[in-house]
């Protein structure tokens, strides 16, 4: 019954690839929890829909996987791109949607400093109220 799968996983040298649901685990995940608790969460669905006998995810693989999420180039930390994000959030509305409260909320949920809360409501409290110059 389980022979086609075994003479395949015999055949193959390096674990199989991520499924596609694999991937949007991964995609969705890899910023809330550390590595070796998603890949544990990975290989667990593995064994579970496969069996013990199937190859075990490597951290490798998901690094490798998580590198290729990340696009190159928008993280720019310059006061430009700052700008044209404010910018978007305040043409997409979601600028007006934040609050102090929104951000000391977002600030628990985030675990970030008291110098990250306050530059935070500096610059979208202050373009919020139009304080950018935009």
């Amino acid at each position: 019954m389980n022979a086609p799968a075994r003479t395949i996983h015999l055949l193959r040298d390096n674990p199989r690839a991520f499924t596609a649901a694999d991937k949007a685990l991964i995609h969705r995940l890899h910023g809330y929890m550390s590595s070796q608790q998603l890949l544990d969460v990975l290989n667990e669905r593995l064994v579970a829909e496969l069996g013990c006998a199937e190859q075990k995810y490597t951290i490798e693989q998901l690094h490798a996987e998580i590198g290729a999420t990340q696009p190159e180039g928008d993280f720019d930390q310059d006061w430009n791109a700052l700008r044209k994000l404010v910018a978007k959030a305040r043409r997409d509305g979601t600028l007006q949607a934040v609050t102090r409260q929104t951000i000391d909320d977002f600030a628990v949920v985030f675990s970030l400093s008291a110098g990250q809360v306050l530059r935070l409501q500096d610059v979208l409290l202050g373009a919020k109220e139009g304080g950018d110059g935009e």
